[in-house]
């Protein structure tokens, strides 16, 4: 069995994470920071490989077991009409650290006039995996969809600023409901950050 520690304290993440890590069985075992162990990592990269990058590092010093791999995710959404934007700086998009509510706002606003396929947008994920060996693997996927020119009625949840108003282009439905499917019930479609985790655990 490999045990993979993620570097994530986003209990929402940490959800979703563990939902398909289960499907690798007893192969594949997951840990998470718990309350004793969290650190604040400064997401300061350019790129979503620095960002990965720094969190496995940060956690791999303070955990400091050497068998296990340290695993750096950064995730977000790039829209093209924007150049970009925001990428690496979602959750910093206006200039301050953004509530989820704030972010989705901020979006809807940036694209109120957008049409077509200028509301294009894809969600990226990259991982950065530390393993035993001190090696270094980096891991990408990527989701397409457009974004809602207005928020769906449905119940937010932290750290998912954007499920509300992403819509996935390839097996059209809202990402919302995408995630509340199993995968069997997608037909074999994955997110981003699955794409990403099961490239991961079927490799190593």
């Amino acid at each position: 069995m490999k045990t993979f520690f993620i570097a994530t304290s986003n209990r929402g993440k940490q959800k979703e994470i563990e939902k398909f890590a289960s499907q690798y069985g007893e192969g594949v075992a997951v840990r998470f920071p718990d309350d004793s162990n969290v650190i604040t990592v400064d997401e300061t990269g350019a790129t979503f490989e620095q960002n990965a990058y720094v969190k496995a590092r940060a956690y791999k010093t303070a955990v400091n077991d050497d068998s296990i791999y340290y695993v750096g995710d950064d995730s977000g959404i790039v829209i093209p009409a924007l150049n970009g934007e925001p990428g690496v700086f979602t959750r910093r998009w206006a200039g301050y650290e953004m509530t989820d509510d704030e972010i989705l706002k901020y979006c809807l606003e940036k694209m109120n006039n957008f049409k077509g396929d200028d509301r294009k947008a894809t969600f990226e994920t990259v991982l950065a995996v530390l393993g035993p060996n001190n090696t270094t693997e980096y891991f990408h996927s990527k989701m397409h969809g457009h974004i809602l020119d207005r928020a769906l009625d449905v119940e937010p949840q932290a750290g998912f600023p954007f499920r509300s108003i992403f819509w996935v282009d390839d097996i059209d439905l809202p990402i919302y409901k995408v995630h509340a499917l199993d995968p069997d019930e997608r037909k074999g479609f994955v997110t981003h950050r699955e794409g990403a985790f099961r490239q991961l655990f079927a490799t190593i």
